[in-house]
């Protein structure tokens, strides 16, 4: 039944994640090479697609001051709890901090950049003086295909989070999405609203003790100083970049994902739960936007991959809350299409230059142009058909823009992290 595996690709795809999830990856693979290790690791090599060695460059890891992907390999050394999923770096002790910086300063991490793959990619070997184990993640961020010691395959079962979507299902076509969030069975995505409370309190802790840049709390200063007006989409901005300072500044709190990103989930849910406050909206009807936002996430990062050289946090989980953001104040499929086409013209070619502090600034854009696009489309105004990137509906568009990521871009990730190097 359709429905039921709609419901799966919400299941799989919006689940909760502490710290940026590339790191996290890693650090899933890593830890479970560990487990089949009866000696102390004397070596360690990870290979990664460029996508991912981009987005775990200068990301905070949670609960400790570092930054990078080498502290998150030695930390998945270090740490005892042997997690192997998304909450890896949750409740991290001292102890494990200075054994990894030990680690670190060990020289015994090799980290290599696989630019032929152009997937989402992370190979781990670990190496002692009698043993060699290699684990290797591919096509989402928990999604372990082999486990090898010595050669030999080790027989094992993928349980972790969000590994795929139920069936290997693809959303079809955004009609698909709207018919379902019409006629599901509320209870049946009741859960969605855990997300709202877990990103708001991240939002919170941004707000009150300052990560990174601080562009959160800043923005608050502006409301208070009125410098710039006390209004739904400065509040929705504020929030929003508040809880990416907190998460992107190792902030050990938990977030709610979308599509295997944190920022996404912060994106997708927060001004969608603020509007819905403002409006009086129902539990029902923010249940719905919140799958509505979900769910034309999910289907944009089908068409334009996993990791992208372009911006998720825009042109997905961005145009997922305008959709949703539109339905809240009563827009219907035309507006909603609207919005989308709107989004796309503004967004497409915002670039993904990594997890960082400064992504809070996009997703602050990615929010003003998501509650602009859906005042505009309610008021109906869009961009016209066939004007660049835009296509002669919704669903070419988000063909198009899924083309110009995977095809059209293929080579920026690479000179993206030259540039950062």
């Amino acid at each position: 039944m359709k429905s039921d595996k709609m419901v799966g690709v919400l299941r799989s795809q919006v689940v909760p994640v502490i710290g940026c999830t590339e790191p996290v990856s890693i650090a899933i693979s890593v830890a479970t090479a560990k487990a089949q290790m009866k000696n102390r690791a004397e070596k360690v090599k990870v290979k990664l697609s460029v996508n991912i060695l981009k987005n775990g460059m200068r990301v905070g890891i949670p609960g400790t001051n570092e930054k990078g992907i080498p502290f998150a390999i030695a930390l998945a050394l270090a740490n005892g709890n042997g997690s192997a999923d998304l909450s890896i770096f949750k409740d991290i002790e001292q102890d494990a901090i200075d054994k990894a910086h030990k680690i670190v300063d060990s020289g015994i991490i090799e980290i290599e950049a696989i630019e032929a793959n152009k997937g989402f990619y992370i190979k781990t070997q670990l190496f002692s003086e009698d043993e060699e184990v290699e684990v290797v993640i591919e096509d989402n961020h928990t999604n372990i295909i082999s486990i090898k010691k010595n050669g030999f395959d080790i027989p094992f079962i993928n349980v972790t989070t969000g590994s795929k979507n139920p069936n290997g299902y693809q959303i079809e076509k955004l009609d698909d999405i709207y018919t379902f969030i019409e006629e599901v069975d509320i209870e049946k995505i009741a859960f969605l609203k855990e997300g709202v409370e877990m990103n708001l309190a991240i939002a919170e802790e941004g707000k009150n003790n300052p990560y990174c840049s601080a562009l959160g709390p800043h923005l608050f200063s502006l409301i208070e100083s009125g410098k710039v007006s006390n209004d739904i989409l400065n509040r929705m901005k504020a929030y929003t970049a508040s809880g990416s300072d907190a998460r992107m500044g190792g902030a050990n709190f938990p977030v709610m994902s979308s599509s295997g990103s944190g920022n996404h989930g912060l994106t997708a849910i927060i001004p969608v739960a603020i509007l819905a406050e403002e409006l009086n909206s129902s539990e029902e009807e923010l249940l719905r936007a919140l799958a509505l936002s979900h769910l034309i996430t999910s289907y944009i990062k089908q068409k334009a991959g996993r990791l992208s050289p372009i911006c998720g946090c825009a042109i997905a989980a961005g145009i997922g809350a305008s959709a949703a953001m539109t339905y809240l104040q009563g827009g219907k499929k035309e507006q909603i299409d609207l919005a989308i086409l709107n989004m796309v013209g503004t967004l497409a070619g915002l670039i993904c230059d990594g997890a960082k502090g400064g992504c809070s600034f996009k997703l602050v854009t990615a929010v003003n142009e998501a509650y602009t696009q859906s005042l505009l489309a309610l008021d109906g105004t869009s961009i016209a058909l066939h004007d660049g990137i835009v296509g002669s509906n919704s669903d070419e568009t988000i063909d198009n823009l899924g083309k110009l990521s995977q095809k059209g871009m293929e080579q920026v990730d690479k000179f993206l992290v030259d540039i950062m190097l």
